[in-house]
């Protein structure tokens, strides 16, 4: 087939006029819609703070593997991210490294989703509860977010960006607990709103942005070196607004979320047994989230699979980039490797982060990927575990 296929990203579905749909969280949280999922978490941050208004210099607790922009957030609102290591083979904050990450100066800790894996929002809002800290659940990659079912989160982060579970090519929204929307409302309040109009010019983008989506489009533009397609880089954070998001765009996003094909229960099932061969796959283990069934589970934004190696994560990596097969490093390093964020975090080594970040390779899992691919990409990648 020509072209390659894009690591991620669904297109931008049509906003029709049909059947309201109430949103998965309704009951437990009041919604504020933003102009990014940046600028939600940021929102989210200059709540915590005002809640512990007499620290002087706050403190926000964050993965140490993580996109750039969880430090953008922080750093806008004056705070300090302090990073946690991961536990071993998996995306998940170390629970012992958050406890002594903790001090007086904590106001929040980010619990950050990882392409769909939520994390262990449960150990962390124990920790939050004992040091009277706000626990932020950062559902940027993951829908639902899972304190939709079990609120342990304070806030929820979502994102409506690009290579998102919902692509409404930009916007966010920051979700606050019902019982704490009334202390929120100042921090709230002191944003101006921008209006998301659905003109010609918005019709016109999106049809743009869907065609550039496909295989030869994408091909071609992932050769242009300026344009920076799929770099990770830090961006500050220099405005912050609310957005009056037509309900329309909103529950076209929703409706085609649920849609959706389960991508990843493929590739369950075309790369059974490459454990064998010392690789790991990450969704194997992960808690399966509903739309509104408990026992149904939701698509991934990318499938995760962690190497034996680096050298033999690179060179999977490569015959699949080769063949037409948008496969990814994703992120690529830890936080503090990223240039621009050392000066805001620190040059500490995070070494279980950066063995994760090492070994690391994800498999898109969109509507566009076909049974071909997945056969292909088995086939690839068990010749590289062989090899």
């Amino acid at each position: 087939m020509k072209g390659k296929l894009r690591p991620v990203g669904s297109p931008v579905p049509f906003p029709r006029i049909s059947e309201r749909q109430e949103l998965p969280w309704a009951a437990l949280y009041h919604t504020e819609f933003m102009g990014s999922g940046t600028e939600a978490l940021s929102l989210a941050v200059a709540i915590a703070i005002r809640r512990h208004s007499q620290v002087s210099t706050p403190e926000v607790i964050i993965p140490a593997y993580g996109c750039p922009d969880l430090v953008s957030a922080i750093i806008a609102q004056g705070a300090k991210p302090v990073l946690v290591d991961l536990l071993p083979n998996g995306p998940h904050m170390n629970d012992v490294g958050v406890r002594g990450a903790t001090t007086p100066s904590t106001v929040a800790v980010v619990g950050v989703g990882f392409l769909g894996i939520p994390e262990r929002l449960e150990e962390l809002s124990g920790i939050c509860r004992e040091h009277n800290l706000l626990l932020i659940e950062d559902s940027a990659q993951c829908f639902p977010p899972a304190s939709a079912s079990k609120p342990h989160a304070d806030l929820v982060v979502l994102s409506f960006g690009r290579g998102k579970p919902i692509n409404l090519m930009g916007g966010g929204a920051l979700l606050v607990r019902t019982d704490l929307a009334g202390q929120a409302e100042e921090a709230v309040a002191q944003y101006p709103v921008s209006v998301l109009k659905v003109g010609m010019k918005w019709l016109i983008k999106r049809l743009l942005f869907n065609l550039l989506m496909r295989r030869l489009p994408y091909y071609v533009l992932e050769r242009m070196p300026l344009l920076g397609i799929g770099e990770t880089s830090f961006h500050r954070l220099d405005t912050i607004s609310r957005l009056d998001l037509p309900e329309s765009v909103l529950q076209a996003g929703l409706r085609d979320f649920q849609r959706r094909p389960l991508i990843h229960q493929r590739y369950d099932t075309e790369l059974a047994g490459l454990e064998a061969w010392g690789w790991k796959c990450l969704a194997s283990d992960r808690s399966e989230m509903s739309r509104n069934d408990p026992q149904q589970p939701v698509p991934l934004l990318r499938y995760p699979v962690l190497a034996p190696s680096k050298d033999m994560r690179d060179r999977a990596l490569a015959v699949l980039n080769s063949e037409g097969i948008g496969a990814s490093a994703f992120y690529g390093r830890t936080l503090p490797q990223i240039e621009g964020v050392e000066a805001a975090v620190g040059g500490r080594d995070y070494p279980v982060a950066s063995d994760f970040a090492s070994r690391l390779l994800t498999l898109p899992t969109h509507e566009g990927v076909t049974s071909a691919d997945v056969t292909l990409i088995g086939r690839i990648l068990f010749s590289v575990a062989e090899s």
